[in-house]
């Protein structure tokens, strides 16, 4: 062993950090070990797999509200954390309890599930778990449940906007009201007042990827030799630092 790291630290020098710092053949055989162990672990102990279903999300915000250009970043931001809830919550998650089997709602949230939004464009729908299927079918059943929920939820809102602008028109024409169908009309605004999830009508949600979804490790294997080897050769190089460091120490004793 000895004579070992000898060849790994001929540098004609008698500073240990110096000699460590200038061996280049210590630095590779760090590494190498280093990213054989990573491998070894990488296989041993795998990643999770992770798959991505998209809908793609158009809030057509130049044609839904009648505002300046410096106010629209707000309404923007309001409406995607409308959908952003919507893709978290309870209902959500209980329909894709229910259309996986045997996963909880917690493990769904806490463990598995992930969500990438731009606000406009394509919205990223992860799933993590142990079985490539598994995780596919997660991610995309995800992905279908809330585009059915913001579909379910704009054409609550489009009822809505309808009566309200009937009740609008017959106040612009001054009818009278008792017993008179802006009544009815009003009677009728409340029902789905209590269904309303909030979308915008304007919202166009598309569904991309659902199906024969990309499924890769949550890490890759590269970054695992990358990361070995960069930890090897470095913690090869402390380690040497501190041996050489206690040789010296005990030559000085014994003198």
């Amino acid at each position: 062993m000895s004579k070992l790291m000898d060849n790994l630290l001929y540098v004609d020098s008698h500073d240990s950090i110096k000699r460590v710092l200038q061996a280049w053949r210590l630095w590779v055989v760090g590494a190498l070990v280093g990213a054989l162990i990573a491998t070894g672990v990488y296989y041993i102990v795998p990643p999770l797999y992770r798959a991505k279903a998209v809908v793609v999300v158009d809030h057509n915000i130049e044609d839904a509200y009648d505002i300046p250009a410096s106010r629209q970043f707000y309404f923007m931001g309001r409406e995607t954390r409308k959908l952003q809830e919507l893709a978290w919550s309870d209902e959500t998650m209980q329909i894709l309890s229910e259309k996986v089997g045997g996963i909880s709602v917690q493990e769904l949230r806490d463990e598995i599930l992930s969500l990438s939004q731009p606000e406009d464009g394509g919205w990223f729908f992860y799933a993590d778990y142990k079985d490539a299927a598994m995780a596919e079918e997660i991610a995309g059943a995800w992905a279908e449940t809330f585009y059915q929920q913001v579909l379910d939820g704009i054409e609550v809102s489009e009822y809505l906007v309808t009566i309200r602008a009937e009740i609008e028109k017959l106040y612009a024409e001054d009818k009278e009201y008792s017993g008179g169908e802006a009544r009815y009309l009003a009677e009728q605004l409340h029902p789905g007042l209590e269904e309303s999830k909030g979308i915008s009508p304007y919202v166009e949600v598309t569904l991309s990827q659902s199906q024969n979804l990309s499924v890769q490790r949550v890490v890759p294997l590269s970054i695992y030799i990358l990361a070995g080897s960069f930890i090897g050769a470095l913690g090869l190089a402390l380690g040497t630092i501190f041996m050489l460091r206690s040789e010296e120490s005990d030559v000085f004793l014994a003198e």
